[in-house]
């Protein structure tokens, strides 16, 4: 009975298992586990996904938000985009897009939908991943997985650090980090489960909330 009692009192000492440092995984490592904890496995049974994009600016209430709402056909590789008064245009995800509307809605729907599911898409193809050292960001540990890519999207040359929190994956914040120019950090918040798929619904610069996304609705098979 004592030994029991001991070994109980050694494992309240010692807490729950630590999760592993950033040190002791590779970058795909961390990238499958940010994957994961997003929703990849109910990922692959979507076939639609329904939003809105909102721009809200800098928070200061100098412009109006804008929007765009999107009809993501997932199964068939379309995406029907509301371009304001053009009225909603439909885009094909595999190309090609001839009319320079449906260029539009294609380059909407690849910006749009990378701030909607950056953490599933961190092991595309021409994503190249890179472990950085773990950051503190307002008193909190985080790892960090850098992002550059291969001659793939509207902007090949931008790049990313994701901060992810050790103790479920999750992304919280990035650098979104343009060629040539600084890095600007915005958070990932408010997350919501979409039939098992988890977006961050909220971004923010310094407290300050610039994007968002509404009226989410997914449809599985």
């Amino acid at each position: 009975m004592n030994v029991m009692i001991a070994g109980m009192a050694v494992m309240l000492m010692l807490g729950p298992t630590a999760p592993p440092a950033a040190s002791t995984m590779t970058a795909d490592e961390l990238a499958e586990r940010v994957m994961k904890a997003s929703g990849a496995d109910a990922w692959q049974h979507v076939t639609r996904v329904k939003y809105t994009f909102v721009i809200q600016g800098r928070g200061n209430g100098s412009k109006p938000p804008q929007m765009r709402a999107h009809d993501w056909d997932v199964k068939n590789h379309t995406d029907t985009v509301n371009l304001g008064s053009k009225g909603p245009v439909t885009a094909k995800l595999n190309g090609p897009n001839d009319s320079e509307d449906a260029k539009k809605a294609f380059g909407a729907w690849t910006n749009d939908t990378y701030w909607l599911m950056a953490p599933l898409k961190v092991m595309d193809p021409g994503v190249k991943r890179s472990l950085e050292a773990d950051q503190t960001i307002d008193g909190k540990n985080y790892h960090v997985l850098h992002l550059s890519f291969e001659s793939v999207g509207m902007t090949p040359t931008d790049q990313y650090n994701l901060y992810v929190d050790p103790s479920d994956y999750m992304v919280r914040h990035w650098d979104f980090i343009p060629a040539g120019g600084k890095p600007t950090r915005f958070t990932w918040e408010d997350y919501h489960d979409y039939k098992g798929v988890k977006f961050a619904t909220k971004h923010a610069i310094g407290g300050k909330p610039v994007l968002a996304f509404t009226d989410i609705s997914v449809e599985t098979e």
